[in-house]
């Protein structure tokens, strides 16, 4: 006797499915954007395979044992130690995908039924494990076992397992800032200099705030605006830049904060098994229901906390 009831050794194949062709079954009305995770998974996303920690060699002092020489001088054959290492936590985030007996039940008719509704379950699931990330990222969270996020990376206290209080090479930039109006422009200027290596070395690629302060830059460079060739008028810019490089905003990001990234020093790491993989369906011994999950393992780090700086108090 045929049997059209969902059957569970089908179940994982059918995730595997519905998370590669997710359409639009839900129509989000809760979520924001995650403008930081993207960039970041873009520009500074980096594959590693394992191990117990996140560790990063550097160098933390200038070298100095040579110099110049004349004839048959004798030259110093000594080398300073000038590297370090930082060390940084794997950290973990999940979010659970559950399909209960009953939904199986009445969704047996057919298998599109089944497909449709775990795609549903699984979109859901994917936003908030990437909003979840997203907003750790952005800005402190109290709880247990969060990333590292852009407040505690660029700053003078302790991140990783070095502390910049009483380590000043593993420092960024912190201005206290005010009126936008009146000097956000200049202090984004004076910050961007203090962190830069060059006239165009190291310089920071990336500005990330939030939609007040955004809006804020945007007014700024609204006078500068010109007619289009057909004499309409741009009522605003789909896309900012400050010194030629990408300025944009996230949804997380905490009041009155701007920061000024540098990619190249920047990393959003991610062990290579755990990258938003999803487990086998298995059945709890005290409930009718399957349960399967989203895991995501890694952290965001950087190399050169120097090279970042971030302007507070911004009205």
């Amino acid at each position: 006797m045929s049997n059209n009831s969902f059957r569970p050794s089908t179940l994982d194949q059918v995730i595997i499915t519905s998370l590669a062709d997710m359409g639009s079954q839900v129509t989000d009305n809760a979520y924001d954007s995650n403008t930081l995770l993207g960039i970041l998974g873009r520009e500074a996303k980096s594959m590693v395979d394992g191990g117990g920690s996140i560790v990063e060699p550097l160098a933390d002092e200038i070298q100095d044992d040579g110099g110049f020489y004349l004839g048959a001088d004798t030259l110093s054959t000594s080398q300073s130690d000038t590297l370090n290492e930082v060390e940084f936590k794997w950290q973990n985030a999940y979010e659970p995908i559950q399909i209960t007996r009953d939904e199986e039940r009445q969704n047996s008719g057919s298998e599109h039924k089944i497909i449709d509704l775990l795609g549903s379950k699984i979109e859901l699931s994917t936003k908030a494990i990437r909003k979840r990330i997203e907003q750790a990222v952005s800005t402190p969270i109290t709880s247990a076992n969060n990333l590292l996020d852009l407040e505690t990376i660029v700053n003078t206290g302790v991140c990783g397992s070095i502390d910049g209080s009483s380590q000043t090479f593993w420092q960024a930039t912190v201005t206290a800032s005010g009126a936008f109006a009146t000097q956000g422009l200049t202090d984004m200027t004076t910050a961007y200099y203090a962190v830069s290596g060059g006239e165009q070395d190291d310089n920071p690629t990336h500005f990330f705030t939030n939609k007040t302060v955004f809006q804020k830059y945007e007014e700024t460079r609204l006078p500068l605006e010109r007619l289009t060739p057909g004499g309409t008028a741009n009522a605003g810019f789909d896309a900012l830049t400050f010194k030629g490089k990408p300025l944009t905003y996230g949804n997380y990001v905490s009041s009155g904060l701007l920061f000024g990234l540098n990619m190249n020093y920047l990393k959003l790491v991610v062990d290579t098994e755990t990258d938003f993989v999803v487990t086998d369906f298995v059945m709890p011994t005290n409930q009718t229901a399957k349960i399967a999950f989203i895991l995501w393992r890694g952290n965001l780090i950087t190399t050169n906390r120097r090279r970042h700086f971030k302007l507070t108090s911004i009205s």
